[in-house]
């Protein structure tokens, strides 16, 4: 019996998640040169699917990010999701004030099992692109006083 192969094509088509996006602070604003903490979470996803009537069962795994940071900067791709606060290890520092949206591209590997038998990768990636979250960048200044006396 000769076992069908899966594709990068039925990668893309089993659903794979937009990788959720988490900003800190996480409401929504943002100050000018003040680093943006950037992160994101998921791991291995699993989908069962058919392919020329076997069933297959498909395990993808994140292997890079690309941040679209609003401002024409992009970052990635990288193999680190990031790190909350304090243990930040992907930041974004923003010049000047104004609204962005971020954006997460994931970029997916996967491997296939056909009726138990050992996985096997499946040859190219597949990505997804997160629903954009909305960053007002807001300017801040300084304004020193004399006290009273």
């Amino acid at each position: 019996m000769v076992l069908p192969a899966v594709t990068v094509a039925d990668l893309r088509r089993v659903g794979l998640p937009a990788s959720p996006v988490h900003l800190q602070p996480d409401d929504g604003r943002a100050l000018v040169n003040v680093p943006l903490v950037l992160r994101t979470t998921g791991g291995a996803v699993v989908r069962d699917t058919t392919v020329l009537g076997f069933p297959v069962r498909i395990r993808a795994t994140p292997t890079s990010w690309t941040w679209d940071l609003g401002d024409g900067t992009r970052l990635g791709p990288t193999t680190d999701p990031g790190q909350p606060y304090p243990r930040q290890t992907l930041t974004h520092t923003y010049t000047s004030p104004g609204d962005r949206t971020v954006t997460l591209t994931t970029t997916w590997s996967g491997e296939y099992t056909i009726a138990g038998l050992p996985y096997r990768p499946v040859e190219g990636t597949a990505t997804t692109v997160s629903p954009g979250v909305g960053v007002r960048v807001l300017a801040g200044r300084n304004v020193l006083t004399a006290p009273d006396r």
